[in-house]
């Protein structure tokens, strides 16, 4: 088993855990759904470390953090702008 697929077990374990679907999962993790899915397909991410530190954070609070946090198409529209 490659680096991607090890990644892919951990984040489907996690998303699993929590009951959560790939959209709420992404949204959480401050990424694109499709990036998500890419990920638990096995495609890999840039930043696998940061992304193991998310999930394995004992105070992440996932419903906390849906409620808070501004959708990704806001983040990245704010971001372009500062740009």
């Amino acid at each position: 088993m490659n680096d991607n697929e090890k990644l892919a077990r951990e984040v489907k374990a996690w998303r699993a855990k929590g009951g959560f679907t790939a959209e709420s999962a992404a949204k959480v993790l401050g990424i694109p759904k499709r990036t998500f899915e890419g990920i638990e397909q096995g495609r890999g991410f840039p930043y696998p470390v940061l992304l193991r530190v998310a999930i394995e954070s004992k105070t992440l609070s996932l419903q906390a953090m849906l409620e808070d946090s501004p959708p990704v198409e806001q983040r990245q529209r704010k971001t372009q702008r500062e740009i």
